[in-house]
């Protein structure tokens, strides 16, 4: 008989595998929550918050739009969603924006 805790540790092994950071697409706009929910964009969002002059609280992180510059994952600060209802993920392939 197989140990449970060793087909569980197994099973989540094998799964993690799946689990992949993924880049933002060159040319495309996203919101903060959208690249946290793609990969470890956190240092990144802060960076380019920072250099828009921007403070880096967790509603200026999720609610701000963020163009990507390249494959490579690098971002820069767009717009603050303020005013709006907040930043919509339009899924993949297209551009975020601020919901009005």
């Amino acid at each position: 008989m197989v140990n449970f805790a060793t087909l569980t540790i197994t099973t989540v092994a094998a799964l993690s595998s799946f689990v992949v950071a993924d880049n933002c697409r060159s040319g495309l706009a996203y919101c903060g929550l959208t690249l946290l929910n793609m990969g470890n964009y956190r240092a990144q969002i802060k960076d380019a918050l920072k250099a828009s002059g921007r403070p880096t609280t967790e509603t200026d992180i999720y609610e701000s739009l963020f163009g990507c510059i390249d494959g490579n994952g690098n971002i820069k600060f767009l717009k603050f969603c303020a005013g709006y209802s907040g930043c919509y993920d339009r899924g993949r392939g297209k551009d975020d924006e601020c919901f009005t």
